[in-house]
């Protein structure tokens, strides 16, 4: 009996904080009701895409972009649903949503640090964003988190 709780107080830490890592934003209201489809071919190449009909999610690109950057890819997929959320195609205001949403989640601003990191190796400028460090100061704006 004493080799059991000794065992699971000296475990305690290491389960709490394997808890805590995954821990990550999730929808909720009506965004609980968005079908997420797993089929690359729909993405355009990107890890999720938002359409009329829910959010089509490609898992191999997701694993790429977390292989390029730990955890980078979950902005993205927050972003997907960013333009649900606010009923708009600009990229920019998803970003923002994204950011916002993520600032008040559990471990939201770890998420938002890893996309940065992952944009700033990664993206490219466009006429969308402009730039990648005038996508990123968009982002850092309308998180106000400290990243």
């Amino acid at each position: 009996m004493k080799t059991t709780v000794l065992l699971l107080f000296l475990l305690m830490p290491y389960l709490a904080s394997t808890t805590i890592s995954h821990a990550q934003w999730r929808p909720s209201g009506g965004l609980l009701d968005v079908a997420v489809t797993p089929k690359c071919s729909a993405t355009g190449g990107k890890v999720a895409l938002a359409t009329q009909d829910g959010v089509y999610l490609c898992p191999s690109r997701e694993a790429q972009i977390n292989a390029q950057v730990a955890d980078a890819s979950h902005f993205y997929l927050v972003h997907a649903y960013g333009h649900l959320a606010i009923h708009n195609t600009s990229d920019k205001l998803a970003d923002c949503w994204a950011a916002h949403t993520l600032a008040a989640a559990p471990r939201g601003p770890h998420f938002v640090r890893q996309w940065i990191k992952h944009w700033r190796a990664y993206g490219t400028t466009n006429p969308t964003f402009g730039t990648p460090e005038q996508r990123i100061a968009n982002v850092r704006g309308c998180c106000a988190c400290g990243v």
